[in-house]
C-alpha cells in the first residue's frame, strides 16, 4: 500500500500528516533516529523533532532509554490504532451530545423538495442521513453496491431500531460488500451489464442518449419509507464525480420505485427466456 494512502487512512483517526507519515517509518523500518525518520517519511528536519514530540505525548511511540542520538521505538500497530481509534470515539461521543442538543433548539425547518450533491463524501453524508431517519424501510436496488460498505453504521442502528433492510441486486454483487448481509436482507434479481445493455438498445438508438451517457450497473436508487428517495450515479472513470438525486415526494417515490421493480421483473423475464 502506498504510503500516501496509509497516510490518508491514519490522518481519519487523529493524526496530522507529519505524524502520521513518522509513525508509518518506524512502523515500517523499526527503531530509528530523527534523522533517519525524516529521510524515509519525507518530514522537514525542522519539524521531525516537534512531530516525534507529539506522537510520544499520545502514547503510540516512545524514545529508547540509553541511545545517543536518541532513538524511537513505534508502540504494536493494534494496540496504537485502537488507542486512536478509542480517543476518536470518545470524542464524537461528547460532540454528538453537545451538537444534538443545540439542532433540537434550532426547531424544525422547511426541507427542499428535491436537489442534487456532488463528490463523494457528500453523497455518501446525504444517504447516510437518509437512512438514519428511516423509520419502516430501506429499499435498495443496485448493480455494484460497494458504496454500500461505507454506510454500515447507518445500517447497524437502522437494523437496531427495527428497519426492515433489502437489497436487489445481482449474483456477483451480492458478495463484493463482505459481511453486508448481516445488516440487510440480499434479494438476487438484476442481470448483468451486457444483459442490461441489451434490453435496453432501443433506448441507445435515441439521439439523446448513448451507452457511455448511461452507465445502468453503477447507479444505486434508495426508497426510504416511500417518502424519500436517492439515486446515486457513480462514474465510470476518474475523470467524473459522482452525484446524487434526491426526491422528497411520495408520489415520485412511488412511482420511481414500481418503474424500478417493473424493468427487474422484464429483464428476469428476458434472462429466463434465454435459458429455455
Amino acid at each position: 500500500m502506498a504510503q500516501s494512502t496509509i497516510v490518508d487512512d491514519l490522518t481519519s483517526i487523529g493524526l496530522t500528516k507529519n505524524e502520521a507519515k513518522a509513525y508509518h517509518t518506524l512502523v515500517k523500518l523499526g527503531r530509528s533516529t530523527a534523522r533517519i525518520i525524516a529521510e524515509d517519511s519525507g518530514i522537514p528536519r525542522s519539524k521531525v523533532y516537534e512531530t516525534l514530540e507529539l506522537l510520544e505525548k499520545r502514547g503510540i511511540i516512545k524514545k529508547t532509554p540509553g541511545t545517543d542520538p536518541t532513538e524511537f521505538d513505534p508502540a504494536p500497530v493494534d494496540a496504537a490504532l485502537d488507542h486512536l481509534e478509542e480517543k476518536v470515539t470518545s470524542s464524537a461521543t461528547s460532540a454528538r451530545k453537545v451538537l444534538k442538543g443545540l439542532q433540537a433548539l434550532r426547531g424544525t425547518e422547511a426541507k427542499e423538495f428535491a436537489w442534487a450533491v456532488q463528490g463523494m463524501e457528500q453523497v455518501i453524508m446525504g444517504m447516510r442521513a437518509a437512512i438514519e431517519n428511516a423509520q419502516d424501510y430501506v429499499y435498495i436496488a443496485s448493480a455494484s453496491p460497494v458504496l454500500l460498505s461505507h454506510l454500515r453504521g447507518a445500517f447497524s442502528s437502522a437494523k437496531n431500531r427495527g428497519v426492515k433492510i433489502e437489497l436487489i441486486t445481482t449474483t456477483p454483487g451480492s458478495i463484493e460488500v463482505t459481511g453486508l448481509d448481516r445488516y440487510l436482507t440480499v434479494r438476487i434479481a438484476m442481470p448483468s451489464k451486457e444483459l442490461l445493455m441489451e434490453s435496453f438498445k432501443e433506448l441507445f438508438q435515441t439521439p439523446m442518449l448513448s451507452q457511455d451517457d448511461w452507465e445502468p450497473t453503477r447507479i444505486l436508487i434508495l426508497n426510504i419509507d416511500g417518502r424519500e428517495s436517492i439515486g446515486v450515479f457513480m462514474p465510470g472513470d476518474d475523470t467524473t464525480q459522482p452525484w446524487s438525486l434526491h426526491i422528497r415526494s411520495q408520489l415520485v417515490v412511488f412511482i420511481q420505485w414500481h418503474v424500478v421493480k417493473t424493468v427487474i421483473s422484464t429483464v428476469e423475464t428476458i434472462i429466463q427466456n434465454k435459458m429455455l
